[in-house]
């Protein structure tokens, strides 16, 4: 049986190819020599042992700062749940929501989208004409964290960065219904904390049944 012989050009190319070879076997890399300095000098040459050590160090220091994350918004989330429990009538449960925890989680607007003009007008909600909301809504409980998009219409003049954006059951108002999250740093781009917004979500959707 003939094999064919792989020349350094190939496994050149290869690697160029797959950047993340090494990444996902890792093992492999034991096994393999590197350049070494020599009268202290390395020319042309990219220390591979050093390159891993550094990359290792930066993948630990985000999962750190993850954590760290994390553990702070589970604790303003905990804080916000007890607040929102606490809250009896509708008039103070929007009070909470659209002025209480942006505070709370430092954003620039917490709050619900809804085409109904009078609950906009009795509870200082954001409006939103039916067919947008219907584009953005997709399904149920469904919750959506990314890039501001201005074509969607949502507080256009309030410079907003991210969003999340959640679809709250139509049994809350009879109507789909969006609840609203902005921001004007990236924080909702990196999709952290998707586990806690969407708990969070959860919770005021389950509240607005009960005050109705």
């Amino acid at each position: 049986m003939l094999t064919k012989k792989i020349n350094k050009k190939q496994v050149e190319e290869f690697l160029l190819k797959n950047p993340d070879f090494f990444c996902d076997i890792p093992k492999i890399l034991s096994k393999l020599n590197f350049p070494v300095e020599k009268n202290g000098e390395i020319k042309n040459v990219v220390s591979f042992k050093d390159w891993m050590i550094s990359n290792l160090k930066l993948q630990k220091e985000e999962i750190i700062e993850n954590a760290k994350h994390n553990y702070f918004t589970q604790q303003k989330i905990h804080k916000a749940v007890i607040s929102i429990i606490e809250k009896k009538r509708k008039q103070e449960f929007f009070q909470c929501l659209n002025k209480e925890l942006p505070k709370l989680f430092d954003l620039s607007v917490i709050n619900l989208i809804s085409s109904n003009v009078k609950n906009c007008q009795d509870f200082d909600l954001l409006s939103l004409n039916e067919s947008h909301i219907e584009k953005i809504y997709n399904t149920k409980n469904f919750l959506l964290m990314d890039a501001y998009d201005e074509k969607l219409g949502i507080l256009q003049n309030e410079h907003i960065y991210s969003n999340a954006i959640f679809s709250l059951d139509e049994d809350c108002f009879n109507e789909k219904t969006l609840l609203f999250f902005g921001s004007k740093d990236n924080r909702f781009i990196t999709n952290r904390a998707y586990d806690l917004i969407f708990f969070l979500s959860k919770v005021i959707e389950q509240r607005l049944k009960e005050i109705q």
